[in-house]
């Protein structure tokens, strides 16, 4: 359970993409899961490469992906700027159409209902202070219809 350090840019969103599947790959996760972690993933690394860092400051991104029993874990960590999703809102239901859909936190909802297990930890890692998502999969459970 290495952790292993990408730039914080999009032109290396796949190269990260690539080490999370070859590892959901690897920890047996269902073909038909694993379509919503590549959704779920995309939203969470999207955010860290779009907003962590200002658009002068380059940063990175450590991912470690990993089976633990019957659910399978991505976890981020950055040092850019401090932002807890968890704390955006809960969307109880989805929207009707675009249109009617709240500006922001979209994401964040998606990805409540893909993870069963999202925690947040801001806080020092060495020598750094850095962001700290954790997202758990639950390998059996079927996640139709999001």
């Amino acid at each position: 359970m290495q952790w292993k350090k990408f730039p914080a840019a999009r032109e290396d969103y796949y190269s990260m993409l690539d080490f999370v599947m070859e590892e959901a790959e690897k920890a047996g996760v269902p073909d038909n899961r694993q379509i919503y972690l590549e959704l779920g993933f995309e939203e969470a690394a999207a955010n860290i490469i779009n907003y962590a860092y200002s658009e002068n400051q380059s940063g990175e991104i450590f991912i470690r992906a990993y089976r633990e029993a019957e659910h399978f874990f991505i976890e981020l960590k950055d040092s850019g700027e401090p932002f807890n999703p968890l704390m955006i809102e809960k969307a109880d239901e989805k929207p009707t159409d675009l249109e009617s859909a709240k500006v922001g936190g979209l994401g964040i909802s998606f990805m409540r209902r893909i993870f069963d297990e999202m925690t947040y930890h801001f806080g020092r890692d060495g020598e750094l202070f850095c962001n700290h998502l954790k997202l758990g999969m639950k390998l059996s459970e079927n996640k139709e219809g999001l």
